[in-house]
């Protein structure tokens, strides 16, 4: 790799890390915002709720006991056989007793009584024409008639009354003592404030000594995740009806707020009940709910069922000993709600649900999810680890190497937090750190595309004129192929020049040999890249490629040869048509070398060029230049010769070449080893003979068998006559000791 190119590679991924580091920073600012004023961060809070969700069907609570919790349902059954809801308050007093007689151990009612009851005595006392003697005697019997009064009077420890608290802005009923009074600093408590209410009738709230609150507070999404177990009102602070049931239920002697001081104010972090239970809340006072499963996880009994004492329903068995709540699971009496598990789930099973959980804490088995207090810092710094953690590891990668760390760090993210949810119970966000991956994923692939993008726009650029299309597809499908690094490497280069050029180009007007040339050109270069070879450059006629770069190739010798031969074969029928057309006719020299060469991106900052330098190509441009002087159609070096072996080779001279100390064996292919003829082979190995004899001195049996190679292959004449006019000029016996046959070649 160029120095340029290496700088623009450093500055390329520095970019990339850089706008890693960018998006990293604004899902932490992001994700601040979320912490700090959740109302700013509704699509982030919006993901989390619905990985909660995810988190709960896939792995949703264990529960160590099956507590005797019985809902009794003020179901279609019970309110076909009944009457619709609401009852005469009388009927409630019956369902209670007839609660206590299946042996109810405590009593929870789902439900509010803020308006008093119909009275059928007092419907008759408002008709006009009633007579005063019939009115006097109505009077006295109408308290007989009071369901209110009868159903207060059926109110007593083992039952919990419901209420409403809201800000709607309306009030009604009479609410219960809070179990804790706030003084002049009530507005220092995180609790939200609560202003109206909607209770039960006085008489009512004074006979039932317990009560708590049954509102139902959904997240924005209107799926019910948590719920409120303390709630302010005014200078009090109310339980809900589940608290108020678990603490009668493991007889705690009291309700009390845990509190952590922030910034002067009092942040509710759980409540105590007694020395039994720490339930953990947030702030607002809320507890996640652990569902136990889809609706029906708990018994259902029919209230008219319990009523009428139904030999047919064994199920009234599980009332015995058992905390009972009085709810409704039926469409037309709007207390369904959905859940993470569930749309249309029964309101009074949200609160089996929850109350389920205080009482399994209180025997000693913790399944609390909470979200602890140090939650906003672990979340913001293992952001900030996998943001840099991932900005440093996906710079500069493949887009597949991305994908995959990325993936491999999303499930280890999401195991990690799974981690947390099944064994520690603890709710940690998860959307910004799953949305961070998968944002440093798209942008670093996306980066990674454009930067394999303009590679490929680079070595199209670099190499689409020089190399064979298909090797720019393999280089283009994989960059990585192509060194764009100076190598030092064996490699195979070939110079081809057509003979007596000059003569030629001035013979032909410019036009006329502009036509000529690229033609002449455009063949050889055709056959140069179905061989694999690279075009190197065009000097006027003159045509340099070479082999085994940018892409390797073990043959590149066999295939530097090969196309040779096809472009001796292509001039055959070539010229053949320029002289059909009038053009001059002309042949072409090639040379090749093979041997250790330096190939590379070479140049100036004003212009560069992917070529190769070394002696090795100095002596391939020498053996081209000689093969008009052998009257050879093609010159390979001995080491071209040794590595592409399938081919006959008729040997040319021992030469030194200018610029060289070390002879070669200059040789001539003739064709593919299995086309050769009989005669061809006679012929070489005829002049292999004479050229040992030559070598041997012994020059007579030379001349003899070069004589008559002269007679029997013309078209070779012109080396043979070599040999012999050099035996003619000098006497073998004044050769100097160490002659060995070498012919120096002094010029180019």
């Amino acid at each position: 790799m160029t120095r340029a190119a290496a700088f623009r590679f450093a500055v390329r991924q520095h970019q990339t890390v850089l706008g890693s580091l960018v998006l990293l920073m604004v899902c932490l600012l992001l994700q601040l915002a979320t912490l700090s004023a959740p109302s700013r961060g509704a699509v982030p809070n919006r993901l989390d709720a619905l990985l909660y969700d995810w988190r709960f069907q896939l792995l949703p609570p264990q529960r160590a006991l099956q507590l005797p919790i019985v809902i009794v349902d003020l179901d279609e059954f019970t309110q076909q056989r009944e009457g619709r809801w609401p009852w005469d308050r009388a009927k409630v007093a019956q369902l209670l007793d007839a609660l206590r007689a299946n042996g109810a151990a405590l009593i929870g009612l789902d439900m509010v009584f803020s308006e008093p009851g119909a009275n059928p005595v007092e419907s008759v006392l408002a008709t006009p024409e009633l007579s005063h003697a019939a009115r006097a005697e109505l009077a006295v019997v109408a308290e007989h008639y009071d369901g209110d009064a009868t159903l207060a009077q059926r109110l007593s420890h083992d039952v919990v009354l419901g209420y409403f608290l809201h800000a709607e802005g309306v009030r009604s009923g009479e609410l219960p003592l809070p179990f804790l009074e706030l003084g002049s600093d009530r507005d220092l408590l995180s609790l939200p404030n609560m202003p109206d209410y909607t209770s039960n009738l006085p008489v009512l709230t004074e006979s039932a000594p317990n009560a708590g609150f049954i509102t139902a507070i959904p997240d924005a999404d209107g799926i019910v995740r948590r719920a409120p177990l303390v709630m302010r009102q005014g200078d009090g602070v109310y339980a809900s009806l589940t608290l108020e049931m678990a603490r009668l239920a493991l007889g705690a002697p009291w309700v009390r707020l845990s509190l952590a001081p922030s910034a002067g104010n009092s942040l509710v972090t759980g409540v105590h009940l007694g020395k039994q239970v720490w339930a953990p809340l947030d702030t607002d006072g809320n507890m996640l709910v652990p569902y136990r499963g889809a609706s029906k996880s708990f018994t259902y009994i029919s209230a008219t069922r319990v009523l009428r004492g139904d030999a047919l329903a064994p199920e009234l068995a599980a009332l015995d000993g058992a905390l009972v709540l009085v709810g409704t699971s039926a469409l037309g009496l709007a207390d369904l709600r959905t859940i993470p598990l569930q749309t249309a789930y029964p309101g009074v099973e949200v609160h089996a649900n929850v109350l389920d959980t205080l009482l399994q804490a209180g025997l000693g088995h913790d399944v609390f999810y909470h979200r602890p207090d140090w939650e906003p810092a672990a979340t913001l710094s293992m952001l900030f680890v996998s943001g840099l953690a991932l900005a440093l590891l996906l710079a500069g990668r493949s887009p597949a190497a991305m994908l995959g760390i990325s993936a491999i760090w999303l499930a280890m993210t999401i195991g990690i937090n799974f981690v947390f949810w099944h064994y520690g119970r603890i709710a940690l966000p998860l959307a910004m750190q799953t949305l961070l991956v998968l944002l440093l994923a798209g942008f670093n692939i996306a980066m990674g595309f454009l930067r394999t993008s303009r590679q490929k726009r680079e070595i199209q650029g670099m190499f689409g004129q020089y190399v064979p299309p298909e090797h720019v597809e393999r280089m283009l499908a994989n960059p990585e192929l192509a060194s764009w690094q100076g190598e030092h490497k064996q490699m195979t280069v070939l110079f081809a020049d057509i003979r007596n050029f000059t003569a030629l180009s001035e013979a032909l007007s410019p036009a006329e040999l502009k036509h000529l040339l690229n033609r002449y050109l455009t063949a050889m270069t055709a056959i140069i890249f179905e061989a694999r070879g690279t075009i190197d450059k065009y000097v006027g006629d003159m045509v340099m490629a070479f082999w085994n770069a940018p892409l390797e190739d073990a043959n590149h010798a066999t295939h530097a040869v090969a196309a040779a031969l096809a472009m001796q074969e292509r001039m055959k029928t070539l010229m053949q048509e320029f002289e059909a057309e009038g053009l001059p006719v002309f042949a072409i020299g090639i040379g090749i070398s093979t041997g250790m060469m330096n190939v590379g991106d070479m140049g100036s900052d004003y212009r560069r060029a992917y070529t190769v330098l070394g002696d090795s190509v100095n002596l391939g441009a020498r053996l081209e230049g000689l093969t008009g002087y052998y009257q050879t159609p093609i010159l390979v070096s001995p080491t071209t010769r040794d590595k592409a072996q399938g081919f006959t080779y008729r040997p040319v001279d021992l030469i030194r070449v200018k610029g060289r100390q070390e002879p070669v064996l200059a040789s001539q292919p003739v064709c593919a080893s299995d086309e050769t003829d009989p005669k061809t082979r006679e012929h070489i190995m005829q002049f292999e003979q004479a050229l040992r004899c030559y070598q041997a001195r012994d020059w007579d049996d030379a001349r003899t068998v070069l004589q008559v190679l002269q007679q029997q292959d013309p078209p070779r004449r012109r080396l043979y006559t070599i040999y012999l006019e050099r035996m003619s000029a000098q006497n073998p016996n004044n050769l100097p000791t160490h002659w060995a046959g070498v012919f120096d070649h002094e010029a180019k």
